[in-house]
C-alpha cells in the first residue's frame, strides 16, 4: 500500500536560517547557556538526543563544562592562529533524529559588532531526514525558538535558491520564506500580496507560502523591505 505525504515545503530538502544581533564581549558562559536551551528545543522538536561539537567533544555537562567547551572554540584568522579578539566559533552537530538533522553554528564574543560584516550572529543548516520529517510548523518553530534564545536583530530561514537570488548580505536584512524583525530593527506596516505578519517574541514574524518558488518568495519579500523603508540593520 503506498503512503500518502502531505505537499513539501520547497524548502523542506535543505533550510538554512541565520540569525544576527548587535553585540560585543558575550561571555563563553552566555554563548553555552543560550546554545544549550537551542539545541534543548531543537531536540525536542525533531527528537534529536545526541548532539557534538564539530571537534567530536560531546554537548552535554554542567553549565561549566559546556562554556569550556565554547572557550576550546576560540576564533581564528586566514592562517589558522587564535584570534581571542573575534571572540568564539563553535558548531554544534545534531544526528539521530527522525525527521531531520541539524548542524548549529554560533559566533560570538567578538570585542565590536563588525564593520562590513556583523561579527555576532548564528546559522543552522536543517536536512530534512524522511519525506515529511518537517513542514510549515517546524519553520514556525524554529524561529521561534531562535527568537527566544537568542534575541536578535533578524532571523531568516530560506533554502539555497532564496539565498543565491537574493544576494543580501553583510548588513543587509535577509529574505526567506521567513523573516523575523525586532522592534528595534523596524515595524513591517505594509505587506506584499500573499504574505502574511504576525507578532512574535518583540518583533514581527512576515511568512512567504511555503509552495512558493523562489523567484517568488525573493521579489516579494523584497517588496515588502522596500515599502517599509527597510534595507540594513542598524549597528
Amino acid at each position: 500500500m503506498s503512503r500518502f505525504y502531505p505537499a513539501q515545503p520547497a524548502w523542506a530538502a535543505t533550510a538554512v536560517v541565520n540569525a544576527v544581533w548587535v553585540g560585543a564581549g558575550e561571555s563563553p558562559e552566555w554563548i553555552a547557556t543560550n546554545l544549550d536551551a537551542l539545541v534543548g528545543q531543537l531536540g525536542d522538536m525533531l527528537g534529536i538526543a545526541r548532539w557534538r561539537t564539530s571537534k567530536g567533544k560531546p554537548w552535554e555537562g554542567s553549565p561549566e563544562v559546556l562554556a569550556d567547551l565554547i572557550r576550546s572554540h576560540v576564533a581564528t584568522d586566514d592562517r589558522g592562529q587564535p584570534e581571542p579578539e573575534s571572540g568564539y566559533v563553535c558548531t554544534v552537530m545534531g544526528r539521530g533524529g527522525p525527521r531531520a538533522e541539524v548542524d548549529v553554528r554560533i559566533s560570538a564574543g567578538a570585542i565590536a559588532p563588525g564593520r562590513r560584516l556583523p561579527r555576532h550572529r548564528l546559522n543552522i543548516v536543517m536536512r530534512q531526514a524522511a519525506m515529511g520529517g518537517v513542514n510549515s510548523e517546524t519553520a514556525d518553530t524554529l524561529c521561534a525558538a531562535v527568537v527566544e534564545t537568542w534575541r536578535p536583530a533578524t532571523v531568516v530561514l530560506s533554502d539555497r535558491s532564496v539565498l543565491r537570488l537574493a544576494s543580501r548580505g553583510n548588513w543587509k536584512i535577509g529574505v526567506g520564506y521567513r523573516l523575523w524583525l525586532s522592534a528595534a530593527v523596524g515595524a513591517v506596516s505594509q505587506l506584499a500580496e500573499g504574505l502574511t505578519a504576525v507578532s512574535l517574541g518583540g518583533g514581527t514574524l512576515v511568512s512567504a507560502p511555503d509552495e512558493w518558488p523562489a523567484e517568488r518568495v525573493v521579489e516579494a519579500m523584497t517588496q515588502t523591505l522596500a515599502a517599509n523603508d527597510l534595507d540594513e540593520i542598524p549597528h
